[in-house]
């Protein structure tokens, strides 16, 4: 079910976390339970999004599309533009990747 899930992914954003919320004005090193907390939330986030997403289609895999129809609605509009921008950044990354040889990368 769904804590077995969790459990395999429990620590997987630890250090981002930390600096995240360091970023965000708490200690240089958060207590423990304090970045446990906000990975569970973080890790429900992303499961309700998925499950959103994955609600509207029959694939196995989630599209782009998927995700963009699951955060479509007003109150997610911030998160929607910020993955807009973040594809479009990756986009641009790629373009000015393939103007270099391989070798120089």
């Amino acid at each position: 079910g769904r804590g077995s899930r969790k459990s395999n992914v429990k620590g997987l954003f630890t250090k981002e976390l930390k600096s995240l919320m360091y970023g965000f004005g708490d200690d240089r090193n958060p207590a423990n339970d304090t970045v446990n907390v906000m990975e569970e939330i973080l890790i429900e986030f992303i499961t309700d999004v998925c499950q959103t997403a994955g609600n509207s289609t029959r694939k196995s895999r989630l599209s782009i599309e998927d995700l963009r129809r699951a955060l479509s609605r007003p109150a997610d509009s911030k998160k929607l533009a910020r993955m807009e921008e973040l594809l479009f950044m990756q986009e641009d990354i790629k373009r000015a990747r393939a103007q270099f040889p391989e070798s120089d990368i």
